[in-house]
């Protein structure tokens, strides 16, 4: 059951098989359904998640209404709503599976005690949020200056599975555009590579 969590931590560091032992027995499974809002607006995220087998979504919503994604997570990742889960104020986020999901879940309290205390578990808090700030780093500066085309060229070279496994509408709105918009590119970019 907790294979996939094991590995992905094994990959990321070197781990002893008592802080790992220590590590797991903090997740419980817990299945989602389509749809299934595991934070919403206004909530205080108190979980942090590892998808076994799924896809969730983190997205906002603007003041025009707009929905704006800014992460997916996909199998062997990890994903919260984490300035809620840090700061435990209200999201400004909505986290939600897009598809059936299988997923190992961690309180708040357990994950920071972890955190404290197993140095691995630090290690993997401390890979995710670099990531996290690198992420959200180069979507900012790459997406402020780039055409709409170039932004679609980006996803298919960092995350080409967004775009088989994502529906159309909430790419687009990881992508600051419309679906109408995205259906376009991805047409002239299929014409030019063909």
């Amino acid at each position: 059951m907790y294979l996939e969590l094991e590995n992905y931590i094994k990959n990321r560091v070197a781990v002893k098989q008592k802080e790992l032992e220590q590590i797991t027995s903090c997740f419980k499974p817990v299945k989602t359904v389509r749809n299934e809002i595991l934070c919403n607006f206004g909530q205080v995220c108190n979980y942090f998640y590892f998808i076994k087998e799924g896809c969730l979504r983190l997205y906002e919503i603007d003041d025009k209404g707009n929905n704006i994604t800014g992460y997916f997570a996909l199998e062997d990742s990890i994903i919260s709503a984490n300035t809620s889960f840090i700061l435990q104020k209200p999201s400004r986020d909505c986290l939600v599976s897009l598809e059936p999901s299988e997923l190992l879940v961690i309180s708040r309290n357990d994950f920071y005690k972890l955190v404290d205390t197993n140095p691995s578990f630090a290690s993997i808090y401390h890979q995710f949020i670099e990531f996290a700030f690198i992420h959200s780093q180069m979507r900012i500066y790459s997406f402020l200056g780039m055409e709409g085309i170039d932004k679609l060229k980006w996803v298919m070279e960092h995350e080409p599975k967004l775009l088989s496994r994502i529906s159309s509408k909430a790419v687009a709105s990881y992508l600051g555009m419309t679906n109408s918009t995205l259906s376009k590119l991805r047409s002239k970019l299929n014409q030019t590579l063909s």
